[in-house]
């Protein structure tokens, strides 16, 4: 009984820090030449540093990095004379993400419409965006740099992520299987008093 009561006890504690993990909505929008750029980018917090930086594993020349960026969505546009193009998270990602007490401070993403296997040191990226810069290729993927003004942005949360239903379910049949050993326990001390 009281093995059963720790493990209760141990799976609650687990689950409930577990249960803080959030999904989180990163807006951004901004000027380039004659045009506008905006999109947005969304991450798990679950796993990351809440008090410190976070970098995929190849930084923004990583060849995997739309595989394994920090993202778990993404969508980038830019419309002017200069450069036009759109990403998602199979042609961009996110190189990195700072947080302080929690709170998003700083980040990163780059795209290439040709694929990141494309991009070494010697190849620009197509775009380079940061909360504090952006910077394109003129027609994309010319290698004439373009800058445009700083993003505007601001992070939402879209939703807590929801403790999974075998967990609620694996809790009430542990409450049940602790309720059925109590009666047992009681009616076996009923009939040995009687």
């Amino acid at each position: 009984m009281k093995k059963l009561l720790g493990l209760a006890l141990i799976s609650g504690l687990f689950f409930s820090v577990n249960a803080e993990a959030a999904l989180y909505r990163v807006d951004f929008s901004g000027t380039v030449d004659d045009g506008t750029y905006n999109g947005y980018f969304t991450y798990d917090n679950a796993g990351l540093d809440l008090n410190g930086i976070n970098m995929s594993p190849g930084g923004l020349g990583s060849a995997a990095l739309p595989e394994d960026g920090l993202e778990t969505s993404l969508v980038m546009n830019i419309s002017s004379t200069a450069a036009s193009g759109s990403f998602d998270e199979t042609t961009a990602g996110s190189a990195w993400l700072i947080f302080a007490a929690g709170e998003l401070t700083s980040w990163l993403i780059g795209g290439n419409t040709l694929g990141f296997n494309t991009v070494s040191s010697g190849t620009v990226l197509d775009f380079d965006l940061a909360n504090g810069h952006f910077i394109t290729n003129k027609g994309l993927g010319q290698n004439f740099l373009v800058f445009g003004s700083a993003p505007d942005w601001q992070v939402t949360e879209l939703s807590a992520v929801p403790l999974p239903g075998a967990v609620w379910a694996f809790g009430a049949g542990l409450l049940g299987l602790l309720g059925l050993k109590r009666r047992r326990k009681m009616k076996m001390l009923r009939t040995a008093t009687a």
